[in-house]
């Protein structure tokens, strides 16, 4: 009975932000959202079309990517949005209208357009960011125009620039790490200022942002529990995502109040235990705070959220010999085990994913595997993430354990090194 009675109702927190020195707070709705994200992403034209057959899927939303000739959100991509110049007005009013004019449901209720960091920009380009910014505005007008809660921004750099590392920068051998810090975190308050005024009170939902160096996946360099700043700093400046922190630090010192920002933790592919996810959610919400500048910290408390990401392709070792910097045992492990075991992994991640994200639980899902069409999806997937939220919601434990389980497949893919 008790459990029946607490999924009748999503849990609130009371979310407190800061607004001119004086605390302001409110209940929040804390419910938790499956969202999906993928290769497999639609365009608005699609999901317009679609959308009674899309909510049929276990998702309570999902990514949009806006087409190529309105800049396809590579907001950092100034070369493309100069190629998508000519006519661009009148295909921004088309995708407007297009996004405008999506029915969605009662199932689909947390939905995001989709924003890049890849990269043809000049950090220190004002020309630059003044084009970045009006592909940033537009990209906010459009998840406005289609309802949605958001933006949802993917860093990763899939362009010839990393963004994020220093060394990569067109003036790296005349302008310190800390002058591009600098320079980063002012661009990052730009970017926020420039979403927030084209769309109050929006979430962005980042795929990753402090979440890259805690303790997770070897793509990581952990770095939180390093006590000295200037030892921190040395090691951020060699670092994959280097930058990405001071362009977070930016992020903050302009979010207005109304404003949440959810690291939502890619690196969550990876896990095989419960632990983890627990101890991930810890660093986030305190240890975290050794990358946040001392005057964000009242506002990271406040308006900053933990997420967790999901990879069918992992669980299913679809990604085996695929990911060069990984030992064996782990990107093989998937095909060590039997389907109602890759099902069985899969539950118990979304369950713990469920449990320890504030509110946003994404899927990840690589081509040729499509949950619009159902093209590929691995048996019993779908229905272990239904019974895991239907656990998660009831208030019921799992169930079972993986962890002996998955060590066991990661000792027999060892043996094949």
């Amino acid at each position: 009975m008790l459990a029946a009675a607490a999924a009748l109702a999503a849990p609130t927190i009371v979310r407190c932000a800061i607004a001119s020195g004086t605390p302001k707070c409110e209940e929040e709705d804390m419910g938790k959202k499956i969202i999906e994200i993928g290769q497999d992403i639609p365009s608005p034209d699609y999901v317009k079309a679609n959308i009674r057959d899309m909510e049929q899927r276990p998702f309570d939303g999902v990514a949009m990517q806006l087409p190529g000739d309105v800049g396809a959100g590579m907001i950092f991509d100034v070369k493309a949005w100069d190629a998508a110049a000519e006519g661009r007005a009148e295909k921004q009013r088309r995708e407007l209208a297009t996004l405008s004019s999506i029915a969605w449901g009662e199932r689909f209720t947390d939905n995001f357009v989709m924003v890049y960091a890849r990269s043809t920009m000049d950090w220190f380009s004002d020309a630059d960011w003044a084009k970045v910014l009006e592909n940033v505005r537009f990209c906010a007008r459009a998840a406005k125009a289609g309802h949605c809660k958001g933006i949802l921004w993917d860093p990763e750099p899939y362009g010839a620039i990393n963004p994020w590392v220093h060394r990569q920068q067109p003036g790296h051998e005349t302008r310190t790490f800390a002058d591009y810090a600098s320079i980063v975190r002012r661009r990052g308050a730009e970017f926020m200022g420039a979403l927030q005024e084209e769309f109050p009170g929006l979430e962005v939902l980042s795929m990753r942002i402090l979440s890259d160096f805690a303790e997770g996946s070897p793509f990581t360099k952990p770095l939180l529990d390093i006590r000295d700043p200037e030892a921190r700093t040395e090691r951020l400046s060699h670092t994959y995502y280097g930058l990405h922190p001071a362009f977070f630090n930016g992020m903050l010192d302009a979010a207005a109040p109304d404003v949440t920002i959810t690291d939502a933790n890619e690196d969550a592919y990876y896990y095989t235990s419960a632990i983890e996810y627990y101890r991930t959610y810890k660093v986030l919400r305190q240890d975290a705070l050794a990358l946040v500048a001392p005057e964000n910290h009242d506002k990271y408390r406040a308006q900053a959220r933990v997420g967790h990401a999901v990879s069918v392709d992992y669980v299913v070792g679809r990604w085996a010999g695929a990911l060069g910097s990984f030992p064996r045992a782990l990107t093989y492990q998937g095909m060590e085990l039997t389907p109602e075991q890759r099902a069985q992994w899969f539950e118990h991640n979304v369950y713990y994913a469920l449990d320890t994200a504030d509110r946003y639980v994404w899927v990840w899902t690589e081509k040729p595997l499509n949950w619009w069409t159902g093209d590929g999806i691995p048996p019993g997937i779908e229905e272990a993430m239904r019974s895991a939220r239907r656990k998660h919601e009831q208030g019921d434990p799992l169930g079972f354990a993986v962890e002996t389980m998955l060590k066991q497949a990661r000792e027999r893919a060892g043996k094949g090194e």
